[in-house]
């Protein structure tokens, strides 16, 4: 034991750290299909710092498309957060500038996806299921469920003042999921399920060979309120890779106890260029169920 701890204590040495070195500018802009885009723009603090993040005040931000054409910039609304009132279009690939006031120029790029097709076939549906046709498969899609027993307001759109909340686990029989969260059966916790499980998204893969000329019916199953928001979610390359690796980090921390996480060396994916953080797009289709099986899309 005596020769154990003298061993341990030589291989003990001091390390350098520069508290200053911890310090990065932190960009987070997802552009959606809606009027007015949202972008954060903070800082990371150095560890001996009291505060989450601090906000970055003074820098031009520029949005661009096909490299030449300014869109225009984001304005300051409130603490951390900037606006810019624009529609991206679908197949258009943008250019975010950032200039900040010590000289860094942060960059990053993404392109606004096509929007895969769904159509509803209520006719079919069935608690625990509700029943769709996916048309178009070139990118990739994450579908996720947003459920109330009430109505809260006349509005069949959800707003953040609602009471619907993100169904925990969805199953499906999509040809094309990924399995990465597979969580356990849905049977467990629905009794007329019959699928697997999938905690919180449901992510559908791009076409496979051979795929894409045929419509691909399935389901979606959960244990549905009387009003029920129903997401596909067609993502850019870089929200699809940065939501994934986000779940994933996520996951190996769901349990305390879990000693996987004390060796994850697992990063989220970031595509800023001299900064962290994310640029990237997703394009929504949504249908709206009520009364069982009448719905709404938009």
């Amino acid at each position: 034991m005596i020769l154990t701890l003298i061993a341990l204590n030589a291989c003990v040495q001091e390390l350098p750290f520069d508290v200053k070195e911890a310090t990065i500018p932190v960009v987070n802009c997802i552009l959606t299909n809606d009027t007015v885009q949202t972008l954060s723009l903070t800082q990371s603090v150095k560890i001996t710092d009291g505060y989450v993040f601090k906000e970055i005040k003074d820098a031009q931000i520029i949005l661009w498309a096909n490299e030449t054409e300014q869109i225009g910039e984001f304005k300051r609304i409130s603490y951390g957060n900037w606006q810019l009132r624009y529609q991206p279009v679908e197949g258009t690939n943008y250019q975010l500038q950032v200039l900040l006031p010590d000289g860094k120029e942060l960059a990053a790029t993404t392109t606004m996806p096509e929007r895969n097709q769904f159509v509803a076939e209520s006719e079919k549906n069935k608690f625990p299921g509700k029943y769709f046709m996916q048309q178009t498969v070139e990118n990739p899609c994450w579908a996720f469920i947003l459920s109330e027993e009430t109505l809260t307001d006349n509005l069949i759109h959800p707003i953040p003042s609602s009471r619907a909340k993100l169904c925990v686990n969805i199953g499906t029989d999509h040809p094309l999921v990924d399995r990465f969260n597979e969580d356990g059966n849905l049977f467990d916790l629905v009794s007329q399920a019959t699928t697997p499980a999938y905690a919180f998204y449901v992510r559908i893969q791009p076409s496979l060979l051979g795929r894409e000329e045929e419509d691909i019916p399935f389901c979606l199953q959960t244990n549905y309120g009387n009003y029920t928001f129903v997401f596909f979610r067609t993502a850019s390359k870089e929200y699809d890779q940065y939501l994934k690796s986000s779940l994933l980090k996520m996951f190996v921390y769901r349990l305390e106890d879990d000693p996987a996480q004390w060796f994850d060396e697992s990063k989220v994916y970031s595509n800023v260029i001299n900064g962290t953080g994310i640029f990237a797009a997703y394009n929504d289709d949504c249908f709206y169920f009520y009364d069982d099986n009448m719905y709404v899309e938009y």
